[in-house]
């Protein structure tokens, strides 16, 4: 191959896309984890595990596909404990036709995630392409959303993401063909009201487009203000109807969860709290794409992301802002970032070379040389990445270039030692709190107490507890221990929340302590529970 072929625009795309494949299997199989056989454990096997919420909804999808129900575990009572419907069915279909056994089910969703992840490169591509004829901007848009630790942690564990970053791509360049073309094309529309099967607040991009498509395609107006409002009613009504009909509700708990119960300002200054730290990572430069140009495309590519950025700003943003970058809801328009960040660094290029070529006309020694200026380029980009990507430190560097693992995958061993524990230590019917609702629920078939209430409706509908963590954790502030500990008398208390001193009423009357190596801490199990087999605790 020539050197012009291998520089080719296309070829070095196909190469960044090749690049990233393989790092996203890299990145994968770095979440996995090798469980030694012990005394409890029946074999040596690696397993791979998704973040903890997407646990949660694999577990609903296995209970589907298993003739249970949507239910978080058999026989359970129905509470719509999951935020993304269609993608608990994507699971269930996996978990349907058995493709693989629990220890590698995970497997399968994340690479379903590599794959989403990998075309929506290929759309960024065309969206840049379409703003500009730079080969720089494809290139570097491409490969700053590839490379971007965020995204690909919350899509390469088995989180939703991965789909609705797609999703808000496509759109974007249908509507991006829609303003050159001067034509009215449904489909991004019917695109986006069907994501909000997946996420029902799919319907922030869906209605933003639809309203800067009100205000900047005068002649087709009405057409942008009606059927992007039909085709959302049309998906969600029967979301709306099923939801009432198999759980007595209008909304899912996990709305009341978040959204009920807490002051709306303390949200919204939270909310704006965690956007500025996210600022400060990331910057406000591809904004600067304005002063060079005004035109609706770059306005509306911008709309997208500010529209997202305003509704993580109304929900309070996610509850683990702590992690840095962007969280679940700004991900899924980040592509539309570092398109406007590219097209912004090669404005800038451009005129700084036409201001050199202006000022050498009058005087030579004032030249900037071409090399100078793309070394200088080159190297402002590496630094924009490394620092885009330095969300929590210098251990999210070493996450990102796969030295360390990845997003809580050390905690990965510790919690399937602990489901097989918990399997060996209780009988079937034993009930079990759990805080983190995800991971051992999904490998112990036991019935389980959520603590924080995700899958609990008496926690949903309760309101938050304001004066004890130190800022709002959505999905996180809500527990009442003399509810899921006094009253529901659970059989083993695995795990509380915070305060463990408030259940001592309990835990000191009616509980003893025993130790769980795997958690390397006691845990409570009730004095006069039929459920534990006590003689595998103490002998006989």
């Amino acid at each position: 191959m020539s050197l012009k072929r291998l520089t080719h625009p296309n070829t070095l795309f196909l190469l960044i896309l090749l690049a990233y494949l393989i790092y996203g299997g890299a990145f994968i199989f770095r979440t996995s984890t090798v469980v030694e056989e012990s005394s409890f454990v029946p074999e040596t096997k690696r397993y791979y595990v998704l973040f903890d919420d997407a646990m949660i909804s694999l577990t609903y999808a296995r209970n589907f596909a298993n003739g249970d129900g949507l239910v978080w575990w058999p026989d359970g009572p129905r509470v719509e404990g999951y935020t993304n419907p269609v993608w608990v069915l994507y699971m269930a279909f996996w978990h349907w036709i058995a493709i693989a056994d629990a220890s590698k089910m995970s497997a399968v969703i994340q690479i379903s995630g590599l794959v989403l992840l990998a075309l929506n490169l290929v759309v960024v591509k065309k969206i840049a392409q379409r703003l500009s004829d730079s080969p720089l901007v494809m290139l570097g848009s491409v490969a700053f959303t590839a490379f971007y630790l965020p995204l690909n942690v919350w899509s390469l564990h088995g989180t939703e993401v991965s789909i609705l970053t797609l999703f808000v791509s496509l759109a974007l360049w249908w509507v991006l063909k829609m303003l050159a073309e001067d034509r009215f094309i449904i489909w991004p529309y019917v695109l986006l009201a069907f994501s909000t099967s997946i996420r029902i607040d799919m319907a922030v991009p869906l209605l933003g487009i639809a309203g800067y498509m009100v205000l900047n395609d005068r002649a087709r107006w009405r057409q942008h203000m009606v059927i992007p409002v039909a085709l959302m009613l049309a998906f969600m009504a029967p979301q709306f109807a099923f939801r009432k009909w198999y759980y007595d509700d209008w909304l899912p708990n996990t709305y009341y969860l978040k959204m009920n119960g807490y002051p709306l300002v303390k949200r919204l200054t939270q909310g704006y709290e965690v956007t500025g730290r996210f600022f400060m990572k990331v910057g406000f430069l591809p904004f600067a794409i304005l002063i060079f140009r005004r035109d609706r495309a770059i306005r509306l590519v911008t709309w997208v992301f500010v529209g997202q950025v305003l509704y993580s700003m109304y929900v309070g943003g996610d509850a683990w802002e702590w992690y840095g970058g962007a969280n679940r809801y700004l991900a899924i328009a980040i592509p539309a970032f570092f398109v406007l960040l590219w097209l912004t660094l090669d404005a800038f290029y451009r005129w700084l070379m036409d201001a050199s070529a202006a000022l050498s006309a009058t005087n030579p020694r004032f030249r900037l040389q071409p090399n100078a200026a793309r070394i200088g380029l080159a190297l402002a980009a590496f630094t924009l990445l490394v620092n885009a990507n330095y969300t929590y430190g210098t251990d999210a560097l070493k996450e990102w270039l796969l030295i360390d693992k990845s997003m809580f995958a050390d905690e990965y061993n510790e919690k399937i030692q602990v489901s097989f524990l918990l399997e060996a230590l209780t009988k079937p019917d034993a009930t079990i709190t759990i805080s983190a609702a995800g991971v051992v629920p999904y490998f112990t078939p036991r019935e389980f107490v959520d603590i924080l209430g995700k899958n609990d409706t008496t926690i949903g509908r309760m309101d938050a507890v304001q004066d004890v963590l130190p800022e709002y954790v959505p999905g996180h502030m809500k527990w009442d221990y003399d509810y899921s500990v006094g009253e529901l008398d659970p059989d083993v208390v695995f795990e509380l929340w915070v305060h463990e001193e408030d259940a001592a009423i309990y835990l000191d009357n009616e509980y003893v302590r025993v130790w769980f190596p795997p958690a390397g801490r006691d845990v409570w199990m009730r004095t006069d529970s039929p459920n534990i087999y006590w003689d595998r605790i103490y002998g006989n």
